[in-house]
């Protein structure tokens, strides 16, 4: 294996890592934190100079300034959080033209398994019932809100992504 395919895969891997991280946050708080999209963005440059396949850095910000707008405009609609927008921003960049359809979707179904998990009553009790048991109290009182925390399909979208990402990868090296 190659140093830069090395480079590749192990900047994915801390972007899997960093939606993660948000996804555990907004579990917690319904907050996803400025770094964590702000190191997304940093990361780039890293991820598409070391790519082994090509690259269209200025069609993936054509994407990702199209999701910033569709997604300010269901912010300023009250139907995501700010967080949401940023993460999902971030990551529409790496996925480019050729995979954010495919990012979109595997979020929007994971989002969709997420609110019918909650919206069942017993389920959203039983959960809290648990999460009391082991002394998460914050946790709980998430658990009972009317909130969703989609950092959770965003993360399952991330991931989606980077394991497409280095598959892509994978194919391009001889």
């Amino acid at each position: 294996m190659s140093l830069l395919l090395l480079v590749h895969l192990l900047t994915l891997a801390v972007m899997m890592g960093l939606a993660i991280a948000a996804a555990l946050g907004d579990v917690k708080t319904y907050r996803i934190p400025n770094t964590i999209s702000l190191a997304l963005l940093g990361l780039y440059p890293i991820y598409a100079l070391s790519a082994p396949h090509a690259v269209a850095p200025l069609a993936a910000l054509g994407v990702m300034a199209t999701v910033l707008a569709l997604g300010f405009a269901a912010f300023s609609l009250r139907l995501v959080g700010g967080g949401d927008v940023k993460l999902l921003t971030a990551l529409s960049l790496y996925a480019g033209p050729g995979l954010v359809m495919e990012l979109m979707l595997v979020t929007a179904i994971a989002g969709g398994a997420i609110a019918l998990a909650l919206m069942s009553h017993q389920t959203r009790h039983a959960l809290a019932s648990a999460l009391d048991q082991v002394g998460s109290r914050n946790l709980r009182n998430a658990v009972l809100t009317d909130a969703i925390p989609y950092g959770l399909a965003i993360a399952a979208g991330a991931i989606f992504l980077a394991l497409r990402l280095a598959a892509q990868a994978a194919d391009a090296t001889p």
